[in-house]
């Protein structure tokens, strides 16, 4: 909670003193969330317009968030498997 009123507090900061502030308090707060910086690929600079656009494409979003999903149970699963092999 002192993170909550030292970030109220404080009146000056650089951009990514606020951003990394910003980000612990909506963490602390909020769901944890992760931030992905994802490059356009090689070959396809000319659909730098569309890949630009998949930022705000809901569709993408629920896409990645459904991959999300998918990897983390394919890790639970692997993490559950090793762990009962281990008590053996």
């Amino acid at each position: 909670m002192w993170k909550v009123k030292k970030w109220f507090e404080k009146r000056t900061a650089s951009k990514k003193e606020y951003e990394e502030e910003k980000r612990d308090f909506e963490m602390a707060i909020g769901k944890p969330f992760i931030t992905l910086k994802i490059e356009l690929p090689d070959g396809f600079e000319d659909q730098r317009r569309s890949f630009l656009k998949l930022e705000d494409d809901l569709d993408f979003i629920d896409e990645v968030k459904d991959q999300v999903k998918k990897n983390l149970l394919i890790k639970k699963e692997k993490e559950e498997s090793e762990s009962k092999e281990k008590k053996r």
